[in-house]
């Protein structure tokens, strides 16, 4: 058959590159190329939890000092028809609207926030959680809204601009069942948001993660070895601005990577974590607090495409014992998704990987530390994509030692943009 002529054309080609060219040979791996579907490592029912009403949930947060996890949920499947990171251009219904839940790690149970000052078209992505300065018991909450753009919606005229994405900030007193609207925040250099580093509540970097939404160029920067896509730096400088676009100074902080995606903390360090996507990439960044710029200090290759990222704090942390990482949740067959984007009934088998340092390398950031011998890369978690679809992040919550005959061990949560629910499971550290 043609078809299957021109397939193996292509797939002797690819071979051949990576052949020659050592970095397609990884990025190919990364888009898991020829991997089977991984077993799931869930062996014990009595380690392992479905959350309820977590549906679509793309990013998630641990906020240590309450204790609680933060997540931004599609809650339908609107997520197959508008979803502008995947190409995904048919308009949700007029008023549908995700929402910010709120998971206790020790109930395993979902709280589901309500709006205030707030019922436009909300699809969500990326978010970051931060406390109020000014107040112990409440968090600022910053979290990407895809929001359509109404003349596309009213005309569906293919040659314009689909999507009008902007930031939307919130505050959450917690223990209380409300989120309260501060303000939405857009700009011309905010283009394609992914992920949010939030710095105070006046102050964030957000990730574009390409330059094209769509078309030739958009399939064109898929393919590039080199990056389009920008991290930029905004500072609120009116906090009750009433338009979108004013109160604002923003600025490019970070280009060249390809396809920026999700941001992280690290635990009593200035990093800004920033992971590139399609080529399983997380990137150790620092600001230059004069212009506020970013610059890479190190980076780490993984094995297979990577999202959003956590840091572990490990509290019970020994000179000698630190379980202390990463977290960095990605799909085992990232080469499947384009094609699953728009199928609810197809299975995307998700990884999580815990990224530590060795033990003989110091914690701190120096020019004789930048080896990946430095780091031991653990897979901690896969699945056939039966109980949890997609990984899009992951956040590890620990179990007191003495609670586990002294072994160290916490619960996994995972969760995806395309999961029915969010999950969590019992791992070793």
């Amino acid at each position: 058959m043609p078809g299957a002529t021109a397939f193996l054309s292509v797939a002797a080609l690819a071979a051949l590159s990576a052949y020659v060219f050592p970095p397609i040979a990884h990025e190919l791996k990364v888009v898991g190329l020829g991997r089977s579907v991984p077993v799931s490592t869930i062996q014990n029912v009595g380690d392992f939890v479905r959350i309820d009403d977590t549906t679509h949930c793309e990013d998630l947060h641990y906020y240590a000092p309450a204790n609680l996890l933060f997540t931004a949920c599609e809650d339908r499947h609107t997520r197959f028809g508008w979803f502008p990171p995947l190409g995904s251009f048919e308009p949700p219904e007029d008023g549908t609207q995700g929402s910010i839940h709120v998971v206790d790690p020790e109930t395993m149970k979902s709280i589901r926030l309500s709006f205030v000052n707030f019922d436009k078209t909300f699809v969500t992505h990326g978010i970051d959680v931060i406390a109020d300065p000014l107040d112990k018991k409440a968090v600022y909450i910053f979290a990407v809204n895809h929001f359509p753009n109404p003349e596309f919606v009213a005309t569906r005229r293919e040659h314009i601009t689909k999507a009008h994405s902007r930031i939307e900030l919130f505050r959450h007193v917690i223990g209380s069942s409300t989120l309260k609207h501060i303000r939405t925040i857009s700009h011309r250099l905010i283009e394609t948001p992914n992920d949010i580093y939030a710095v105070s509540p006046n102050e964030f970097y957000v990730t574009n993660d390409h330059r094209h939404r769509e078309g030739l160029m958009r399939e064109l920067e898929m393919v590039a070895p080199f990056g389009w896509s920008s991290t930029i730096h905004v500072s609120i400088t009116d906090p009750s601005a009433s338009s979108a676009t004013s109160g604002l100074e923003v600025t490019t902080a970070l280009t060249g990577l390809k396809s920026n995606n999700g941001m992280g903390h690290v635990h009593d360090f200035n990093e800004i974590t920033i992971i590139s996507a399609e080529r399983g990439i997380l990137y150790r960044c620092f600001a230059d607090p004069a212009n506020k710029t970013l610059s890479v200090e190190e980076t780490v290759n993984l094995d297979s495409t990577l999202d959003n990222p956590s840091w572990y704090h490990d509290k019970w942390a020994s000179a000698a014992d630190d379980k202390s990482g990463y977290v960095l949740a990605g799909l085992a067959r990232g080469i499947d998704l384009a094609g699953h984007a728009k199928n609810p009934a197809a299975k995307d088998p998700p990884y999580v990987w815990l990224v530590q340092r060795e033990a003989s390398t110091s914690t701190q950031t120096s020019n004789d530390d930048k080896m990946e011998s430095g780091w031991n890369k653990k897979l901690v978690f896969a699945d056939d994509g039966a109980t949890v679809r997609t990984a899009s992040a992951a956040v590890i919550v620990g179990i007191d030692p003495k609670k586990e005959g002294g072994k160290k061990m916490g619960w996994l949560f995972v969760t995806g943009f395309m999961s029915e629910n969010m999950i969590a499971t019992k791992i070793d550290l």
